[in-house]
């Protein structure tokens, strides 16, 4: 959070903190003591907490644009996550286009991550290095450790197939289509009854 704070104030950019004790009355290490077993992983829990986050404070900040730096890297391990876990519906919003309330944009999203590391490093511009200490508890590591094996070996694959993922996204997204609904608990849009945050957070409440 420091490299953050130091960062805004060499730039003269305004920031807001938020935390997810404040949003949700936990905060990750307490939803992790929480949950019934580690099959609901860390990365779970928190990437549901973040997205929620992130739309209440474009919402608190009167934005109607949210940028996240998600990079190529990042997008195509989202999606053979999903696949692994046979979470295709989540395949369909992986397109940058939104019909939601808030439009989201990922300025980076063409970008390999060792690409924007590099950069990084020639410009001495600060970023974390220390990694998540729950990291090793999902996939996501190895698939990384995976992609870039096949990059090494085939050079512009990764781009080859987040082009791929656009494609197969659109298209999912088109023929599943459903009326957003509005969470009984919280307001917020959603495909059911309730949204998939306050499910979570009931859940772990109850534990």
């Amino acid at each position: 959070m420091e490299i953050v704070r130091n960062f805004c104030s060499t730039l003269n950019v305004e920031y807001k903190i938020y935390s997810y004790k404040e949003l949700f009355d936990l905060t990750i290490d307490e939803a992790l003591q929480k949950r019934e077993n580690e099959k609901t992983s860390s990365c779970s829990i928190c990437g549901t907490f973040r997205r929620r986050s992130i739309d209440y404070a474009a919402k608190d900040l009167g934005a109607d644009v949210i940028a996240t730096a998600h990079n190529l890297d990042d997008v195509l391990q989202t999606f053979l996550i999903n696949v692994l876990s046979g979470d295709i519906k989540k395949i369909g919003w992986m397109n940058p286009n939104s019909d939601k309330l808030f439009k989201k944009i990922k300025p980076f999203c063409e970008i390999y991550e060792a690409e924007i590391v590099f950069y990084a490093f020639s410009n001495n511009i600060p970023f974390q290095t220390e990694p998540c200490p729950h990291m090793n508890e999902g996939i996501r590591t190895e698939i990384r450790e995976f992609f870039n094996s096949l990059e090494n070996q085939h050079s512009g694959i990764k781009n080859n197939l987040y082009n791929s993922i656009l494609k197969i996204s659109q298209t999912l997204r088109d023929s599943s289509y459903k009326e957003m609904n509005l969470c009984k608990n919280c307001g917020s849009e959603c495909t059911g009854k309730i949204c998939s945050v306050c499910k979570m957070v009931l859940k772990l409440k109850q534990n």
